[in-house]
């Protein structure tokens, strides 16, 4: 036998030491810390979140190199509740000596979720920042930054932040800016700062125009002001741009007509709102109350009766309709939209899946589109 084949030889047996080794003598120590995180991750799987937490910190405790338990120690911590032990846990895992970026910046994300559950904003933000000093494009710390802002109520942040996390993939609302803006004014207004503030609600519009509330703002000032004619223009716009909110300041907007000896354009005002909103009720609400006030019931009554389909929930519509009824004296239709009114209430109390709103047709216990089960 030469000298290669021998160590060929020599070689190979050490090979199949080795595999032998590792096949019949591994650490038992690995093999008993694999299991306890199987476990674990059974236990989180089940939604078991004490069990969970007590084999996790077993682990940690046998191992504290062992960071990724760690890092789930502390979640689970603020998950259960403890926001504080879930800090202290974080922190100590940041504060770990030699430790890597990608761990680093696991704990940072963890602190600053734990510190905004205590609605420590400042701390949290701090946090959020350092991922970003690391990685400016990181789209979860960009939303946590603006999220923190507007906690805190801190708008020109706030305003920043949206601009950031848009310009990296973010999806915020385009209405946000305009929205911090006008609260950023009312700020100004509280503080006695009236121009500032209303130069402030000119650049929310300038923001985005589509905006309702810097308009209600900007009327509301200038009614107070005694300039009734722009206020009746921002109030417009303001219910041309939230419908649902118009009956907000129809009164305002018949006063302030009145004083400005204007009252036969209330009727042209309610007009051109119903030509372009013509389903939207709060409109035929507020045209069939002037109506009314004028004792033209029969115009009124017709106004309501118009309405496809009208949201029975809606107890101004309603309400209004039966009025109109009763003054008309037509007891027969009243007496039957009372009945109407009753019986769609009542099945929306009863027969309505609080969970999902499925409407079913008989009493039932358990909704067979979601699953809810009522309580007994």
């Amino acid at each position: 036998m030469d000298l290669t084949a021998l160590l060929f030889g020599l070689a190979l047996l050490v090979l199949v030491a080795v595999l032998l080794r590792l096949l019949f003598f591994s650490n038992p120590k690995k093999k008993s810390a694999h299991g306890a995180e199987i476990k674990a991750l059974n236990h989180i799987l089940a939604g078991e979140k004490k069990q969970a937490l007590q084999q996790l910190s077993e682990i940690a405790r046998a191992d504290t190199s062992n960071l990724g338990a760690f890092i789930q120690v502390g979640d689970l911590h603020r998950q259960l509740g403890d926001a504080e032990q879930a800090i202290r846990v974080h922190q100590d895992v940041l504060e770990r000596e030699g430790i890597s970026q990608e761990f680093s910046l696991m704990a940072h994300k963890r602190l600053a979720k734990d510190f905004a559950m205590l609605k420590k904003y400042k701390q949290a933000t701090k946090h959020a920042e350092a991922i970003l000093y690391v990685n400016r494009k990181d789209l979860w710390a960009l939303q946590a930054v603006h999220l923190y802002a507007v906690k805190q109520a801190k708008w020109s942040v706030a305003i920043k932040a949206f601009q950031k996390e848009n310009s990296a993939g973010g999806k915020a609302d385009p209405l946000l800016p305009a929205i911090y803006k006008t609260q950023e004014a009312l700020q100004a207004k509280e503080k006695g700062n009236k121009s500032e503030a209303i130069s402030m609600l000119k650049q929310a519009i300038k923001l985005n125009s589509k905006c309702a509330e810097p308009y209600f703002h900007l009327g509301k000032i200038r009614q107070e002001e005694g300039n009734y004619k722009h206020a009746i223009d921002f109030f417009t716009t303001f219910v041309e741009l939230d419908p649902t909110a118009g009956s907000l300041v129809f009164t305002e907007i018949e006063k302030m007509y009145f004083e400005l000896g204007q009252f036969e354009q209330v009727e042209q005002f309610y007009q051109r709102l119903h030509r372009k909103q013509p389903e939207n009720l709060e409109v035929v609400i507020g045209l069939a109350n002037y109506f009314e006030r004028k004792g033209e019931f029969r115009d009124a009554l017709t106004l309501l009766e118009d309405i496809k389909n009208p949201d029975s929930s809606n107890l101004s519509f309603i309400l209004g309709q039966l009025n109109m009824l009763d003054k008309l004296g037509h007891k027969d239709a009243l007496k039957k939209a009372i009945d109407d009114f009753i019986a769609t209430d009542r099945q929306k109390r009863i027969l309505t899946c609080p969970d999902c709103g499925h409407v079913s047709q008989e009493p039932r216990y358990l909704c067979k589109k979601c699953g809810w089960v009522k309580d007994t």
